[in-house]
């Protein structure tokens, strides 16, 4: 399902670019790979590792396109992609930090390993965005350790943790 996820967010994202100028698909591509390198790191099962990739492709879709949480389940993704999804999905005019503590707050470790993903995506180096303020940073920094501090909380190296469904 990583290149359904793949292909699904291409066309939904089609022609759209990042802050940078840069398709949009390249920061998707990113936070997907990210995203399943840290589930791994995390000891994970595989098929969290996978949801976690697909949910990388599809972070972005219904915040910025005019795809539904319906129109990602009737393409057969998972339910727990899906309500990772929506998780993801910042409500206009609700604050970026009271979006990433309610992240948190559901305990969904599948959301929570994408969006630090996505927050390590925007904060990278290579990816300097030339007209982004210095809040923003601060902003992408502050939730990558929230996530990081919630994500070690509930994800202890034991074989329970690793169990647990998402």
């Amino acid at each position: 399902m990583r290149e359904d996820a793949e292909t699904f967010a291409r066309r939904v994202h089609a022609g759209q670019t990042d802050k940078g100028g840069a398709p949009y698909s390249g920061h998707l591509g990113r936070v997907a790979a990210r995203s399943r390198a840290h589930a791994e790191a995390l000891g994970l099962p595989r098929q969290h590792a996978e949801w976690c990739e697909q949910i990388g492709w599809l972070h972005d879709t219904i915040e910025d396109t005019s795809t539904t949480a319906d129109d990602i389940l009737d393409a057969g993704f998972d339910p727990a992609v899906v309500q990772a999804v929506q998780l993801l999905t910042r409500p206009a005019g609700k604050p970026y930090l009271e979006c990433v503590t309610a992240i948190i707050a559901s305990g969904d470790r599948l959301a929570m390993i994408v969006k630090l993903s996505d927050n390590e995506d925007n904060l990278d180096p290579a990816r300097a965005l030339p007209s982004a303020p210095p809040e923003l940073g601060l902003r992408y920094r502050r939730s990558a350790e929230m996530l990081r501090t919630a994500l070690a909380s509930i994800l202890p190296n034991d074989t329970t943790a690793r169990g647990r469904d998402a």
